[in-house]
């Protein structure tokens, strides 16, 4: 059976390749915890209700000029997912804030997922639509000299932006294939005369996981993203969880860095997690910073019960 799944998303992923022509999203080095952001079909598939809050500083440290706190990416991302059990159906909520520099992205996204019992797993068929939201903050250029040309202030539009998946899953394994931003909203900023494109962008996400003895287990996972035609960006990890609490991994971004990950999770059923990430950049001895930090804070709210609660008869009320 997984065979199958993995040649039926292969097949959709070279499908679809040829519609990608560039790359704007921003990137996690904890991609593994964040499966709703890739793939609107992610929705509900961990089987609880959960809130989640990633940070993630690139280069620390950069300065384009003396005088600037500093330059660098900084991505926030929020998010919700719960299973609609009953309606055999998940949903996700997201919101995303990237800046880089004087650049604005954000995003809100609502997700639909609708699961089918398959075998051993699940596999979901999901949508997601909102809106993305581009821009600039002219007050951090820096020109060398007065540029008439360079308005003041910060310019912002919003546009409609939709994207599909496909994800299954399994107690031991996962794979998904998406396709973002398929109507390609293409922002017009001001007096700015040229388009500012936000092209399809195309994931496959995979993973397993392998129990190793009673408390180990081992779980190598990679993300695959397709843009700028035939670019395509290479993410893997290899994560160690010691009693279903603590973790810790090494991943390689490849052509860009080298990643280490640690967390624990905390409270009953482990309902709080908490993950920190490293990066330090293989890509380019110019960067002033080599390293990049990112965190992620998450809830899991404690499943309802389905029994329905015995009645419980007293002489003092009669209804």
């Amino acid at each position: 059976m997984g065979r199958i799944v993995y040649r039926f998303a292969t097949l959709i992923l070279l499908g679809i390749c040829q519609m990608a022509n560039g790359q704007n999203d921003p990137q996690f080095s904890q991609y593994m915890f964040n499966p709703l952001y890739y793939n609107p079909a992610a929705a509900g598939s961990e089987g609880v209700s959960r809130f989640q809050l990633m940070h993630r500083t690139q280069w620390a440290g950069y300065q384009p000029t003396v005088a600037d706190d500093g330059g660098g990416p900084s991505t926030q991302l929020f998010s919700y997912t719960m299973p609609l059990d009953k309606f055999k159906s998940g949903v996700g909520f997201f919101a995303m804030n990237d800046r880089l520099g004087p650049a604005i992205n954000q995003a809100v996204q609502v997700s639909y997922a609708y699961r089918m019992a398959l075998k051993d797993g699940s596999l979901a068929i999901g949508v997601q639509g909102g809106l993305y939201n581009r821009g600039f903050d002219f007050g951090q250029f820096r020109p060398n000299e007065p540029d008439p040309l360079l308005q003041g202030g910060r310019i912002t539009q919003a546009k409609p932006d939709v994207g599909v998946g496909v994800y299954y899953n399994t107690v031991d394994y996962w794979i998904g294939v998406s396709a973002l931003h398929l109507n390609q909203p293409s922002f017009k900023l001001g007096g700015i005369q040229s388009v500012v494109p936000q092209t399809r962008t195309m994931y496959l996400t995979a993973g397993y996981r392998l129990g190793i003895g009673y408390d180990i287990d081992v779980q190598p996972s990679i993300l695959v993203s397709n843009f700028a035609g035939s670019r395509v960006a290479i993410s893997s990890n290899l994560l160690f969880t010691y009693q279903s609490r603590f973790w810790g991994g090494v991943g390689y971004r490849f052509g860009d860095a080298l990643t280490a990950n640690l967390g624990v999770s905390l409270m009953r059923n482990n309902a709080l997690r908490f993950g920190y990430a490293f990066d330090f950049s293989t890509a380019s001895r110019a960067i002033t910073s080599l390293t990049s930090h990112e965190i992620m804070l998450s809830y899991a709210l404690p499943a309802l019960d389905a029994r329905k609660k015995p009645i419980v008869r007293t002489p003092r009320f009669r209804y």
